[in-house]
């Protein structure tokens, strides 16, 4: 008997159903991992890596405010920091409309990201053994209203991967990511004697894939092919 752990790197999949107009919560998760089994493994846990929380912590209303400021009324900033009743009260006006648009989106996107932790949180409830990791931050930019990007939550997966096989916690690793950053872990594994399967997300028919790069499914001992069709016909609740 094979003992298995699942590791999920949850942006990389969240983007991968998304683009097969799916979302996270529309899964029946249990049968879908039991079909990248083989006869004779044993799921032991599933760990789906997302991040803690969204670094905010530059942005208070203080900040917000002096850099909307510094950006465009730089000849006004001493002043502003040290008395802003004496700056013209256009230029005032101006830095508050910008700052409470500012504002309005980071609440949003704070929300939205609240709303969503709750959702993961009862993914790990309603399936056994899924455990959720929340690690690393999300960037974000509220003045150009962008999403920059996860970080840290990577290098945690990786030294998962990495402690579960020297530890020998497990005979095979079932990695559902296509990030090639996962290369130098995925070598380590392998050298370690530990198997490393790689899911890879389809799409359409012919089935296309844009999730996961060639040199990590080459790196991978092998592929499990997880088509759109099958999906949306198997393991939807």
């Amino acid at each position: 008997m094979s003992n298995v752990i699942i590791l999920i790197d949850g942006q990389n999949l969240y983007y991968g159903l998304k683009d097969l107009s799916l979302n996270e919560w529309d899964i029946s998760w249990d049968k879908l991992f039991n079909s990248l089994l083989t006869p004779g493994d044993k799921l032991i846990r599933t760990y789906w890596f997302r991040p803690q929380k969204i670094l905010d912590t530059y942005f208070t209303s203080h900040h917000i405010r002096s850099n909307i400021c510094y950006k465009k009324f730089n000849g006004y900033i001493a002043a502003y920091n040290q008395d802003s009743t004496t700056v013209p009260a256009h230029i005032i006006t101006q830095i508050e409309t910008e700052a409470d648009i500012t504002e309005k989106w980071l609440k949003e996107v704070k929300e939205k990201f609240s709303k969503s932790e709750y959702k993961y949180d009862q993914i790990s409830m309603d399936f056994d053994d899924i455990e959720v990791v929340k690690t690393g931050v999300v960037k974000i930019d509220p003045y150009k209203q962008l999403i920059l990007g996860e970080k840290g939550v990577d290098i945690s997966l990786a030294v998962k991967m990495i402690a579960l096989s020297v530890q020998k916690k497990c005979d095979k690793i079932i990695l559902i990511s296509g990030d090639y950053d996962y290369a130098e872990a995925i070598r380590f594994v392998k050298d370690n004697m530990t198997k490393i399967h790689l899911v890879k997300l389809h799409k359409g028919h012919p089935p296309k894939n844009k999730s996961v790069s060639r040199d990590l499914a080459i790196l991978a001992d092998k592929v499990l092919d997880l088509y759109e069709s099958d999906i949306k016909t198997s393991f939807l609740k």
